[in-house]
Parts: structure tokens; sequence; C-alpha cells
């Protein structure tokens, strides 16, 4: 596949079953980011994390704490406890989108070359969803949530940055990345590459 133009409309032409297949398996190609989201999360702030859960294509995180007369107390004094949501689908939309660019590439072993990178964009997405749920934390719960936080936290500040990262740049950014890297030996790519011999013979020339 030597034209650009060509390849961008397979990319076009691949998004429409990828995308269709991704929104029809609900949670499922986000599962392992979940996964290691959900142990992080559970892990590291046991004072404040109760349990995580999912429920359809949504990351719940129901706390410790409940909220009276917009006050956060313990759950057990509240009478409630407060659950946070996160979308999954917000970040794993990388994958039909990675699929894309990966197929209509018509690399050799694509099957192979989609699996590492697949694992890749998974570790990245579990750091985008506990990015996510920190921020939802953080906004719900305020204070307390360094206060009873056994894991020393990053300011609020870098909260909202990586939290901004991981869904506005990360998502898009990252598929395009690991495509260059594991299909750099495509013809897309060495098209466009001029070998040390190409350069000495169109000197000579001139």
């Amino acid at each position: 596949m030597n034209s650009p133009y060509r390849f961008m409309a397979w990319v076009l032409l691949l998004m429409v079953p990828f995308f269709g297949l991704w929104y029809a398996l609900g949670a499922l190609p986000a599962a392992p980011a979940f996964y290691v989201a959900r142990l992080s999360m559970e892990m590291l702030l046991p004072n404040v994390v109760d349990s995580v859960s999912l429920d359809g294509t949504r990351m719940v995180i129901l706390t410790h704490f409940g909220e009276t007369a917009g006050t956060v107390l313990p759950a057990m004094e509240a009478g409630n406890q407060l659950a946070f949501p996160a979308d999954l689908r917000l970040m794993s939309y990388s994958v039909p989108f990675y699929a894309a660019l990966l197929f209509a590439s018509r690399v050799s072993q694509p099957v192979e070359r989609f699996a590492r990178g697949l694992i890749l964009l998974w570790l990245l997405m579990a750091l985008g969803f506990i990015s996510v749920c920190l921020k939802n934390l953080m906004l719900g719960l305020g204070d307390v949530l360094y206060t009873a936080s056994s894991f020393p936290l990053p300011p609020r500040a870098a909260i909202a940055l990586v939290y901004q990262l991981n869904t506005l740049i990360v998502p898009t950014l990252a598929p395009v990345l690991i495509w260059a890297w594991l299909a750099s030996d495509a013809q897309l790519f060495t098209r466009f590459r001029r070998t040390p011999e190409s350069h000495t013979g169109s000197d000579a020339e001139q």
C-alpha cells in the first residue's frame, strides 16, 4: 500500500466494523485495564474505597463515606455510602482506532502486532481509569480524601492535569504512536525513507 490516500480510505472503512464490534462488546475491550485499576484502587486506598465493581460499561467506586446535609461523614454515621462512576468507554475507544490503523497498514503478522500493542493500550487505560477515579474522589470527598488516605496522594492540580491528559490526549495519541512503532516496516513508511545510496545517486546526477 504505497498511497497514503488509499491507506486513509482503508482506515475509515475499517473503523466502521471495528467500532461497531467495540460498542457491541461493552466493557470487554477494557476488562484487563479495569481489573488492574480495581486492584490498584482497593490496595492503595483501603480506608477510602470500600469496593470497585462493574455496572455495564461503568466502573463504580463505592466508598466508606456517606453524605448528610452536604457534609461528608463515615458511612456508619451518614447512613449511606457515596459511589462514583467512571465510563470505561471514555478511553477504551483507542482499541478500535488502533486496530483500524494497524490492519489498514497490511503488515505481516498483524494479529501478533495487534496483541502487543493492545497490552500497551491496556496499561495506559489502567492509568487513565485510576486518574479518573482519583478525580471523582477528589471532587466528591474533598479534604476527606487526603485525611483518610494512608497513601500519599499527589496534589489536586496534578490529579486534574493527569486526568485531562488521560482523557483528552492519550486515547487519541497513544494508538497512533503505538501503530507507528509496530508498523514501521509497512510500505506506507518505507516509501518515504531514502537510503544513503539514493541520496548519493541524486547528488551525482546534479
